[in-house]
Order: structure tokens, then sequence, then C-alpha cells
């Protein structure tokens, strides 16, 4: 219903328009002249109108294409001025159309007119003009002629349409109203156009899924830039190359929009599948009709062939609006109807326009299917936005329930790692029971076992009985300390260390001195394991220089080189030979550590003494 409401609804307005008997001003005092008589005189510019025997009866209006279709040239035409102009205030002329350019004459004096008359030509043919003539210039003594001079070319549809005559206030509201739909109405619908294309392109660009509004906003800018043809009166270009780009421009509409109507078309209906010859059809034809149209090298040329590109272009647009119409019978929403009465719209009225270009003899009516594609044009962009809206809207709605379904997983996963990395802990702590243990039963345990034989045999002294017992105290502090999560860097464990130890030399006489860099800093920590060893290492450094070397002063230092922390037990007793003790079990037990440690150990006998030394790497290794 809504589709043969519009059908209705355009066909009235177009046989109102057509048939009914309109006078363009209805205000007085105003008189339209139809009756005039004319003369060409050629492509120089005529310094005055020409004598009355050159004139020949002519009816306005006048259409060269009918009346001379090769004309290229000036045409005078000639009416009495009427005695009512006596007594108007403003007496003005309206030329509604005087294509491609005309002015207005008072007997010998020229009033006005409107950009260059001289060829080339200014493009006036779609500018109606009101000029004001002075009173100065009306005699009341004698009958006046008024000239409207007329510059024109072939197949344009130059001419001109009936002339008016009257008081300025009588005629301005027609002359308003005329250029608006004419001249600022069609720079307001380029304006739309180009703006409605942009939104499209951006959103075709950034969006893929609706690549048949690509082909509409290709088409919106194409029809935008072909309609520059009735609103640019000064091209920057040769005026038959700049008329011949305008309507190479309406067939490259036409390919686009019809291509677009079939891709729209398999888009929201289901099954449905273009032919696949349109497509390349629809290009050639627009390719064919720009090299016809520019390789033409005069008006009449380019005229020549109009009618049938024409007429081919007339059925590709009939073709695609016909399909969009059928789209929206197919499925009747809201937004497709209101797309189908838009073509329904264009398409009557594009055949009405077609109908106006091909006509011959008349002259002055107004085109108005760039207006009639502002429907059409504001329908499919609505349902682009809508489509596209919806879309986003879905993407949305996707992300937030990603997002929900990611903080789940995520939660799920944090829950799973504090349990994994709890389970870690717990074999690392399981690991390390089961290391301490071991080190216990080896260490500490060997030494209670020695301690018991002891205390049992009456061979052995309490001496000895006591140092098995205080070495059975140095392996449990040296298990503890490698335990202490908060003291296991080399600073700290050696401290504690040489602390424990010290009593020991002194109760031997011995000193046992302790010396940190400097430029020592924050050493690296440790782990459990590799502060032991590191404990192991230097207890049985230190335990070696207390019973075997005879010095009177051990010294225990760290040091920064830059390899990594150096530990180094210096004696001045005296010492051994590296080389022979190479292969011994003590010296094979502490590379062994040191090793593990990932360090470097090295024993050096100096003057002085002997000098142990232990390089740390920067991050100790793990074992």
């Amino acid at each position: 219903m809504a589709l043969l409401a519009c059908f209705v609804a355009v066909i009235s307005f177009i046989l109102w328009v057509r048939l009914g008997d309109h006078r363009e001003v209805t205000a007085a005092p105003a008189i339209e002249l139809r009756e005039t008589a004319s003369a060409e005189v050629g492509r120089s510019y005529p310094a005055s109108p020409p004598h009355a025997e050159t004139l020949r009866p002519v009816r306005l209006p006048d259409n060269w294409d009918g009346s001379r279709p090769d004309y290229s040239g000036y045409v005078w035409y000639r009416a009495e001025l009427p005695n009512a102009v006596h007594g108007w205030q403003r007496p003005t002329v309206y030329l509604p159309v005087a294509a491609m350019n005309g002015e207005v004459w008072i007997d010998t004096a020229r009033v006005g007119g409107a950009g260059r008359m001289t060829f080339p030509l200014s493009r006036h043919f779609y500018t109606p003009q009101l000029i004001e003539i002075p009173r100065a210039l009306i005699r009341a003594d004698a009958t006046q002629s008024l000239w409207v001079l007329v510059a024109g070319h072939p197949g344009y549809r130059s001419g001109l349409a009936p002339v008016w005559i009257g008081e300025h206030d009588a005629l301005y509201p027609a002359w308003r109203e005329r250029r608006f739909w004419q001249t600022e109405g069609n720079a307001a619908t380029i304006v739309i156009n180009l703006t409605l294309a942009v939104f499209v392109l951006l959103i075709g660009w950034r969006d893929r899924a609706h690549g048949a509004y690509v082909w509409f906003g290709f088409a919106a800018v194409v029809w935008a830039l072909r309609n520059l043809n009735y609103w640019v009166t000064h091209p920057v270009i040769p005026d038959l190359l700049f008329a011949e780009l305008c309507v190479s421009g309406a067939a490259w509409f036409v390919a686009l929009f019809g291509i677009f109507a079939m891709r729209f078309s398999e888009e929201y209906q289901p099954g449905y599948v273009g032919p696949r010859w349109f497509l390349p059809a629809a290009l050639g034809y627009a390719v064919v009709a720009t090299g016809y149209f520019l390789h033409a090298s005069d008006y009449a040329r380019a005229n020549a062939g109009f009618l049938v590109l024409a007429a081919i272009g007339v059925g590709i647009t009939v073709w695609g609006l016909v399909r969009l119409v059928r789209l929206a019978i197919a499925r009747p929403t809201g937004e497709l109807v209101a797309v189908a009465c838009g073509a329904l719209t264009y398409l009557l009225l594009l055949l009405n326009d077609y109908q106006v270009g091909i006509n011959r003899s008349s002259q002055g009516e107004i085109f108005m299917r760039q207006y009639a594609a502002l429907p059409l044009f504001v329908a499919i962009t609505i349902t682009l936005a809508r489509r596209y809206m919806e879309a986003l809207q879905r993407t949305r709605d996707l992300a937030s329930s990603l997002q929900s379904e990611v903080a789940t997983q995520r939660a799920q996963l944090e829950q799973s790692f504090a349990q994994l990395r709890e389970a870690e802990r717990e074999q690392a702590r399981s690991q390390e029971r089961t290391r301490v243990m071991g080190d216990l039963h080896d260490g500490l345990g060997m030494h209670l076992a020695t301690a018991l034989r002891q205390s049992r045999s009456a061979a052995h002294t309490d001496r000895l009985l006591t140092e098995t017992l205080q070495d059975c105290m140095d392996e449990l502090r040296i298990a503890v300390d490698s335990l202490d999560e908060h003291e296991r860097d080399p600073l700290s464990l050696l401290g504690t260390l040489r602390y424990r130890m010290a009593p020991r030399f002194e109760s031997l006489g011995m000193r046992l001195d302790w010396q940190v860099a400097d430029n020592l800093g924050e050493p690296p920590a440790l782990d459990p394991s590799a502060a032991l060893n590191l404990l192991r290492l230097v207890q049985e450094a230190l335990s070696n220089a207390l019973k075997h070397s005879g010095a009177s002063v051990v010294t225990l230092s760290l040091s920064r080189p830059p390899a990594g922390v150096r530990v180094a037990i210096a004696d001045n007793g005296c010492g051994f030979d590296p080389a022979t003790v190479a292969h011994g079990h003590g010296i094979g037990q502490m590379r062994s550590r040191a090793a593990r440690l990932g360090a470097v150990i090295d024993w050096q006998r100096t003057a002085d003494g002997m000098v142990l030394s232990l390089t740390l790497p920067q991050v100790p290794v793990t074992h």
C-alpha cells in the first residue's frame, strides 16, 4: 500500500505540473511576453540590435534544438515595451531561462545581464535573471523596443523561455523561487550528496561486510559532481570539456547505482543472485559513454549520440530501481519500503526529466531528479546506518559477553595457578625437607654416630668427643641457616657462620678475621640448596685451616669483582701443594659443591700462607 500511495502521489504531481495551467508570476502588475521577433547575427558579439527588416516572428518558448539545431552564436529577440511600464515605479525584466546566456536591452542601450556574453560563454543556462530597467531609459513620447540578446550552442537546449516584464516586487517572488530550485537548492543537494557519500564510504571502508554500500557511495559522489553542471557558471576548464565530463558523470552514476541495486538485493534478499553479466555490462556502458563524449569535438557531435546513450542509461536505471521495488515487495520492512518509495519517486521524475531533455520545443522547465534522488539517497543511507549500528551493537554485546567469559576464565585460571603455585611450593618444601633430611643423615647423622662410638670407647678422650659434638652442632646450624628465607645472601650467611666459628678459633689461640669490600653492594639471594652448599664449602675450608694449617690468623673476606661475588679464605699457616692433594677426597668434595653453585674455586699458595678463592656467579645456579 505504501508503494502504491507513493506511485499515485508522484504521478499526480507530475500530471499537475505538466498539464496544469500554472502561471509562474501571479502577482500584479506583470505581463508575460510570448510573441516576439528574432534575428540570427552570427558568432560576433553585436554592438547594437539589428534592423527591423531582418526580424522574423517567433513565439516563445524558442528551443534552438528544434528551431535552429545547427546554429551557434547570437540571436536577438524583440518585443514592444508595454505602455503600462510608464506607470511602474521599478520596471523589471524577468528571464526564467536565457541559454546559454542572455542580456536585456532597451532600444539601443544595454540594461544588464549575467556573466560573460562573449565566447567562450559563461554557463548561465540554468540561472534566472531579474534585471531592473532604469527609469531614465523609459520615454513617454515614443514606442520603445525590449530586446533580449541570447548566445548559445547547438544541441544544448539553448534558447529563450517566455519573458516577463512588470513591477520588481511582482516579479521578485517568482525569480526567487526559481533561483532556489535551479541554483541554491541544487547546491544544497550537492553538499548533502557528498556528505552522505563520505559517510557511506567511511563505513564501507571500515566494515567490508557492507560492500554494496561502497558502490552506492561512489555513485553518490559521481551524482554530486554531475550536478555541478547546473550550478557552475565559470568552469576552470573549457566549457565543452566540462559539459562532456558532466554527461559522462551521469553515465557513471547510472552504472554504479545499478550495480549497487543488484548487490543490495543480493545482501537483503536470501537466495537472490543478480545476473553475472550485469556488472561488466554496466561498467562497459559507462566507459563507452565517457569515451564517446570526450571524443566529440563540438556540441553538435556530442549531442548526436546523447539520445541513444541516455536511453540505455534510463534502461539500466529503471532495471536497478525496479529491483529495489521488488526487494521491498519481497521483504516489506520499513526501511526497505522507504528505499523503494525513494526509488519509485526517482524513477518517475527521471522519466519526466528525460522527456523534458529530449523535447525540442519546450524551454524553461525545472529538472527535478536531483531533488528526487535525495529521498532515495537518505533512505539508503538510513538502512546502512541502521544496519551498521545493529552490527556495532552486536559487536558490543559479543565483546561484553567475551569480556565476561574472559573474566570468568581468568578467575578460574588464577585459581588454578594459585593451586599450581601452592602445589609447586609444597613440592619444593617436600624436596627441601628430603634434601635437609639427607644432609642431616649424611652429615649430622655421621657425626652423631661417631660421637656415640667415641662415648662407648675407652680409648677416646673427652676432648675428641667434644670436638665431634661441636661438629654436630655446626652441621645442625648450617642446615638451619640455609633454610632461613630472610637471610640467604652470601653476606648474611657467611657473617653468621663466621660469628659461630670464631670462638673455636679463639679457644685454640687463633684469630678469625672478617673483611667485607666497600663496593660489595647487595649480593644476590641464594636458594636453600645453594645456601647450604656455600655454607658447607666455606665451613669445610675454615675447618681445614683450623685443624691443619697451623696458622695464627685466618681471614674470611667478601668482595665484588666484575665476574660476580668473591669469597676468600686466607691463612698464614704452613700451606700445602694444591697439585699434590688435587685428587683427594676433601678437595673433590669441595669442587663438587662449587660446581653445584656454578662457582669457580681455586687454591693458591703464597709466601704468607694459603688462599682459597670461590667466585660466585651473578645469578647462582639452582640445583
